[in-house]
């Protein structure tokens, strides 16, 4: 009854001492494209009914002569669609083929008005990335070129079927909702590398997500009054019709996206962190994990406020989805993020915790630096990872932040690392891959390879410096769509100016190897051995004066080790060295051989080494091949011993209890 107690206390005295205010204090961004929405929910035959009018600004000096638009929903409209034909006839565990023909989806244009001028009828589908079935791009010509610096303000009509939830969006059974990528949205109309201007209007293809441009989100949406509604920004206002329905006035500022969500059981549970009024909607049957849930996202805000920037927003909502609706979690959206939980979830098992706090991370990593999911998916995901690593080792120790459960601990950074070593290949691709060209490892590599690395970035640079160069890039690039080279030459940049410009080696050359090539780091002690040296015994001179001579044993003994670079990554290492006297050198290494041999002449024998006794390089696909001690020990075997001997123990302990 306590525990019940608890999630009820938490919403009442929440609800009075939160507060949501949309409108930031100054201008962030350069508010490129802005949407004013009027959005109609017909709760019985899932569709929407929605007008918009879209304010655009041409930043560029370039001409602009057509619009081009997402259409997201069109990915769901048949089996032709980019993203369905790449899914090959499974999407997140849902067969295609036994899906009702009701539960398909689209988005049309009905209309597209400047001023008074009908463009409509002139616009069509295009497919800039090939296969000419797909829908999820549309191109609408404009009557008059829009000049650099000019501002187009467009008027569209459209009308919408959600489908059953594919891909986190869609509707659920009668009245779960996520909507998310569910209206016609502005392309990025951008400079090119060759210095030209052009529109980065991408297919939606399976492993892509977003790519927008910033800007201000009004949207009133009119749906049935028992539906809860939780969205990116604020909600300012609540009218009620007295007709079954009501409208909700919405407010987002310099974000490159809207998301909302609605479902009649959801309760409401408010809190405030500093200036950032939090939101969860949860049901139910989840409100005992309330407390845990806005107790990472708190933490979050504080770990990325200190050591990336300072949260720009006044609000964040998470949506924790029922059981029915849990296809639509797992997911990142401005000012709003999805998690996925179940009614039991034990504390010792934080991936709930650890889902929301990278969850969260995204609202910096592709939410503020708005780098392109599309095109540098690692600049997304790796980025995330990492952080969400760190957010929860800083709330909950570097041992055993994941998983804590009867006397099995994992920590998150080790959890990231074994993820990418543990793949069949870890070789497989390269981190810097556009999104649909990736067919194996996208997880491991793009993911945990880049969160590993930038692991190994922070040991070799330091973590004090590592925060200082990442926070001086948030600074440089929120707001901004920066790319690959932008980072890797930030990065440089930061470390020419540093304490220690040689931390990484050759900058270039660690990231032409790591981000840019698929070869893996592995550094491997295979021998220690050791001897006494004599000098000056045996038989010289010539045919006629040979002589014997007995020697002399040289003082101290020689230790001979064999080091071995057995992967393709070339990088620095420190390797120790320890002697029986427990006197200890320690070298740098530049790595370039592939084997060397190290040579010692000392009062004792080398007994230990240990290559990169910090574990700073993280990104070493074998850890256990780096040390070797001279002579063998039990440790190892009595350290396993006694973990076999602790779960039979508490195995035994358990049967007993039934008996």
């Amino acid at each position: 009854m306590e525990r019940l107690l608890i999630p009820i206390f938490l919403f009442i005295s929440c609800s009075l001492i939160a507060e949501c205010n949309p409108y930031l204090t100054k201008v962030n961004s350069q508010r490129v494209a802005n949407y004013s929405m009027e959005v109609t929910l017909d709760n019985d035959t899932k569709c929407l009914d929605g007008e918009t009018r879209l304010v655009w600004i041409n930043h560029s000096p370039d001409t602009v002569f057509n619009m081009h638009f997402y259409m997201y929903q069109n990915a769901f409209k048949n089996t032709e669609s980019t993203f369905m034909v790449s899914a090959e006839g499974d999407v997140f565990g849902d067969d295609i083929s036994k899906r009702s023909l009701d539960d398909w989806g689209w988005i049309e244009i009905l209309s597209a008005k400047r001023g008074e001028l009908e463009l409509i009828d002139h616009a069509r589908y295009i497919q800039p990335d090939g296969n000419k079935g797909d829908e999820s791009v549309f191109q609408i010509p404009l009557d008059q070129p829009l000049l650099g610096g000019d501002t187009l303000v467009l008027d569209l009509i459209w009308s919408e079927k959600i489908p059953k939830i594919f891909a986190r969006s869609g509707h659920e059974r009668a009245d779960f909702y996520n909507m998310v990528h569910w209206f016609p949205q502005a392309g990025v109309w951008e400079e090119k590398s060759d210095g030209n201007w052009g529109w980065n209007c991408h297919q939606f293809h399976r492993r892509t997500e977003f790519f927008a441009d910033f800007g201000v989100y009004d949207l009133k949406l009119t749906l049935a009054e028992e539906l809860v509604v939780g969205s990116s920004g604020c909600i300012i206002s609540e009218e009620n019709h007295g007709n079954g329905m009501k409208t909700l006035e919405m407010h987002a500022e310099d974000v490159i996206d809207f998301a909302w969500c609605a479902y009649p059981h959801f309760k409401v549970v408010e809190d405030q962190w500093e200036h950032v009024y939090i939101r969860l909607m949860i049901p139910p049957e989840h409100l005992h994990l309330c407390d845990r849930l806005i107790a990472t996202v708190k933490h979050s805000l504080e770990y990325m406020t200190a050591n990336v920037g300072p949260y720009p927003y006044s609000s964040i909502t998470i949506l924790d989805p029922p059981l029915l609706g849990l296809k639509a979690g797992f997911m990142e959206y401005p000012t709003y993020i999805t998690g996925g939980s179940f009614a039991l979830f034990p504390k010792g098992i934080r991936t709930l915790e650890s889902l929301i706090a990278h969850e969260f991370a995204h609202q910096y990593f592709m939410g503020i630096v708005a780098t392109n999911e599309k095109e540098e998916p690692w600049m997304d995901e790796g980025f995330v990872t990492y952080h969400e690593d760190k957010i929860m080792e800083s709330m909950y120790g570097a041992d055993g932040s994941l998983f804590n459960l009867v006397g099995y601990k994992v920590n998150n950074s080790s959890f990231s690392r074994h993820e990418y070593m543990s793949l069949e290949n870890p070789s497989c691709g390269a981190i810097a891959r556009q999104g649909w060209d990736i067919k194996e490892g996208f997880k491991g590599i793009t993911y945990s390879k880049t969160a590993t690395m930038f692991k190994t970035m922070e040991g070799m640079m330091g973590e004090d410096n590592f925060i200082s160069m990442m926070k001086s890039y948030f600074k440089e690039w929120r707001f901004k769509h920066p790319r690959g080279e932008d980072f890797t030459g930030h990065v440089k940049e930061y470390l020419s100016s540093s304490e220690k410009p040689l931390a990484l080696g050759d900058p270039d050359k660690f990231f032409e190897q790591i981000v840019y090539g698929t070869d893996v780091l592995d550094y491997s002690v295979s021998n220690i051995r050791s001897f006494k040296k004599i000098v000056g015994r045996g038989v010289y001179g010539g045919q006629d004066d040979k002589k014997k001579q007995e020697g002399t044993m040289q003082d101290g003994i020689v230790s001979q080790v064999t080091i071995h670079r057995k992967g393709g990554v070339v990088l620095p290492v420190e390797i120790l060295f320890r002697f029986a006297d427990e006197e200890e050198k320690r070298l740098i290494w530049s790595g370039e051989e592939t084997s060397k041999i190290f040579n010692f002449t000392e009062k004792t024998k080398v007994v230990t080494v240990d290559i990169d006794p910090e574990r700073k390089l993280y990104l070493d696909i074998n850890l256990n091949n780096n040390s070797l001690t001279y002579e063998a020990t039990r440790a190892p075997a009595l350290k396993v011993a006694s973990k076999v001997m602790y779960w039979v123990q508490n195995i035994i302990q358990s049967v007993s209890i039934l008996i």
